[in-house]
């Protein structure tokens, strides 16, 4: 037991971990650069950004990289690029605490995170500021344009950086938040266009002067002191580009509100307390005015940090606010822009979800959302019932806020395809959207993606760090070395008594205050509980990619070898801390279904033979078949995995939006969660449907339904999951389901079917499926 769970430490798999660092958002600790004549080069231990640096340049694929587990000292780690180069990096010390607090080998200092970046053409370029690190690598290497080196810098007083993206094109933008080097990093080359975003963490420099723009081609720049918004201002004029820009300067006062107006000065006061910027945009008889009000010198309180472009009317992020017209002292009407001017300010500090914890009768209840397809504005409807007036994202917000009410859910999870990307020109706006309804009620809520989330504007990268930074979130980014972006779990813990006010009921309206010395125990708890607050159960995360590239298996994406190792020995880490017939029962969510979902056809002829409905529930498949299973052609072995673990007893997917069935394979229920968005395919005659998943007995059992988006909200395909632990001899649901029929005889499979998805897994060698 205990050299398993020292292996399993080599990933940092430690739930206090994983939640401390995500909570942290400790930063960006290194960045390195690497240059080879073929698009793949990695570096154990960071994450890679995919866009190349020399995009049709000719020169040599040069990549980003970076990591947020960097040391000061210790052993190097050393690998052979690319070109055969034998290179060094430093190593990570990923030894953890795990769940029960008994500390193993401590930690070595961590590099503080680096806080600037900044990019000087010329070999021996330097910086004129002490403090600055030199990048080794040439962003241009292998091109005729010049010599591009990049410069770090750590201040403890500055916001950590905690992420990168790479844009193409000359107005290219990124998520809110994020900030662009003024330089072309492809600059001399004669190749595309290329941008480096990054996003700092936590509080930045108060804003003190803003400035105006307009470029009748791009690049729209200004020196390096300014940094630009992410968007042009629309104004549907001719200035396409008329960009925002703002700076900080230390000592000066910083600037605490902004809005429009169509007169010179906006307030009574005539002197610098407000100040007006000329757009150059004529409205009428007009100009459009940017107003803006000054504080005082340190007004940490009232000044304002960031300042973005959001399109259309959207809601806005915690804390905050628009630039909305000033009419007072005019008589006038006021332009109708389709873009609105945001700044934040006052208070950022964004509630946080509650740990997650079953209530008092021992339930947790989960609403999973899958295939919500939402988009910039209204979006439209397909597939739609005549009788229906459907538009679009309204009527799917309808169904979500009427799931939310009827089941009042514990958590909440998106599971993909949540943004339909091709019509979500602003993605974060669409992200807003569609959480709004769970932040508004308090709901802790995660996300995964699918296929279609990142065809919009933004990275899988912008968009789980634009969700992390919303109220009640939960998502995670992931360990940075493995594909994916998303592969993360959660813990649910056991019950505990608020102080003074009886037991609490689960809700997460208001912040539960938790007794240190008054612990709901029940008197069938095992030392272990007794030992630490230990999770109950675990729900793990995974992300499932979009399309494959490879050739040999065209089509859909898979669960990639590394994310399938990380799993089991995240799964090992885990139950390896309880006894056998304590350890905590899990539940796996993912977009795009594994290749055992197409087994369902097997199934389905097994039923006809013993002429059982397939509908009413038997011990092979609950629910509904519509279309066929789009699974990937290569079977990645994430099944076997599952099937071999110690916890998970059910999966959860999306992507078929006509599929909601349940199939019991080998003991493991392969679960789809329905399609519930109007602004993708479907079909008249089938209800857009929403999964609730209820764990009961505080994890020992799990149910199952789902409600369709009738007048009733009927509740269909009632069954129970499992009952008791993984590993004890009860491992079938000794109880009848609700509705239909049970059967607790394993699920037969045809011989040559189950042979051909063993064959398919084997690891994925020499960059299949990279």
């Amino acid at each position: 037991m205990r050299s398993l769970l020292w292996s399993s430490l080599v990933l940092g798999l430690s739930s206090a971990l994983q939640l401390a660092l995500a909570k942290s958002r400790s930063g960006i600790t290194d960045i390195q650069i690497t240059a080879c004549p073929a698009d793949n080069c990695r570096l154990p231990g960071y994450r890679k950004v995919p866009q190349d640096l020399n995009r049709y340049s000719r020169g040599s694929f040069v990549h980003l990289h970076f990591t947020d587990l960097g040391e000061d000292h210790g052993p190097e780690h050393e690998f052979v690029d690319c070109h055969g180069v034998i290179r060094r990096t430093a190593a990570h010390d990923t030894a953890i605490k795990s769940n029960n607090n008994n500390t193993h080998e401590p930690a070595r200092p961590r590099r503080h995170p680096i806080t600037q970046i900044a990019v000087r053409q010329g070999q021996d370029a330097v910086m004129d500021e002490d403090g600055w690190e030199r990048v080794k690598g040439n962003l241009n290497d292998g091109n005729r344009g010049p010599v591009l080196t990049m410069f770090v810098r750590r201040d403890p007083e500055q916001a950590p950086i905690d992420s990168i993206v790479v844009k193409y094109g000359y107005d290219s933008h990124a998520a809110i938040g994020y900030d662009r080097l003024p330089m072309d990093l492809n600059v001399g080359t004669g190749g595309q266009w290329v941008y480096l975003y990054y996003k700092r963490a936590g509080r930045r420099e108060p804003i003190t002067h803003i400035a105006t723009k307009a470029c009748a081609l791009p690049p729209c720049t200004m020196d390096d002191s300014w940094t630009r918004v992410n968007r042009p201002i629309m104004t549907g004029t001719l200035k396409r580009y008329l960009y925002l820009f703002y700076k900080s300067v230390p000592g000066e006062r910083p600037i605490t509100r902004l809005n429009l107006s169509l007169n010179e000065h906006s307030g009574n006061n005539d002197d610098t307390d407000y100040g007006t910027i000329n757009t150059g945009v004529r409205y009428k008889n007009n100009n459009v005015y940017v107003a803006y009000k000054r504080g005082r010198v340190g007004d940490q309180r009232h000044a304002i940090d960031n300042i973005a472009i959001e399109i259309g009317s959207n809601p806005v992020p915690h804390s905050w606010n628009v630039a909305a017209f000033d009419e007072h002292g005019t008589d006038q009407d006021v332009p109708d822009w389709n873009a609105q001017i945001i700044y934040r300010s006052g208070d950022k500090t964004v509630p946080e979800a509650p740990t997650l914890r079953f209530k008092e009768d021992g339930s947790f209840k989960i609403v999973q959302f899958a295939d919500i397809h939402m988009a910039t504005g209204v979006h439209s409807c397909h597939n739609a019932p005549n009788t229906m007036d459907c538009t679009g994202d309204i009527n799917t917000m309808e169904m979500m806020e009427r799931m939310l009410d009827s089941e009042r859910p514990d958590l909440v999870v998106y599971s993909g395809d949540n943004v339909d990307g091709l019509t979500s020109n602003d993605a974060f706006s669409t992200i807003l959207k569609y959480s709004r309804p769970v932040i508004e009620r308090g709901i802790p809520w995660t996300i995964i993606f699918g296929n279609h989330d990142e065809e919009g504007d933004l990275t899988r990268e912008e968009m789980i760090t634009s969700a992390q930074d919303l109220p009640y979130s939960l998502s995670q980014r992931g360990p940075l070395d493995i594909s994916g972006t998303g592969n993360y779990f959660l813990n649910i813990h056991r019950h505990k008594r608020r102080r003074g006010r009886g037991r609490s009921h689960g809700h997460v309206d208001q912040p539960e205050i938790w007794s240190d010395d008054q612990e709901d125990i029940d008197d069938d708890e095992t030392e272990d509980h007794l030992q630490s607050d230990k999770s109950r159960f675990t729900l793990y995360f995974l992300d499932s990619g979009a399309y494959s590239f490879n050739l040999e298996y065209p089509g859909w994406d898979w669960i990639k070898d590394d994310q399938v190792e990380w799993f089991r020995q995240t799964s090992r880490a885990i139950t390896s801390q309880y006894s056998r017939e304590n350890i905590p029962n899990a539940l796996a969510f993912f977009h795009i279904p594994i290749p055992e979902y197409a087994l369902v056809e097997d199934a389905e002829d097994d039923d006809q033979d013993e002429d059982m409905d397939m509908t009413q529930g038997s011990s092979h498949i609950v629910g509904d078949k519509n279309e066929g299973v789009s699974a990937p052609k290569y079977n990645s072995g994430m099944f076997d995995a599952i099937f071999e673990s110690k916890d998970v007893r059910a999966t959860t997917a999306g992507h078929d939006h006509l599929n909601d069935y349940c199939l019991d394979h080998r003991g493991i229920n392969l679960c789809y969660g329905g399609g519930l968005g109007y602004g993708s395919y479907g079909n008249a005659d089938v209800p857009r449907r929403s999964r609730v998943f209820e764990i009961r007995d505080n994890g020992n059992r799990v149910d199952t339904w789902k409600r369709l988006d009738n007048d009733e909200m009927n509740l269909v395909g009632q069954q129970t999951l499992f009952v008791g632990t993984k590993s004890s001899s009860q491992s079938r649901p000794g109880d009848r389901q609700r509705k239909g029929k049970h059967d607790s005889r394993p699920a037969r499979v045809s011989d040559d079917l189950f042979e051909r998805l063993r064959q398919g897994t084997q690891y994925i060698m020499d960059g299949l499926g990279a």
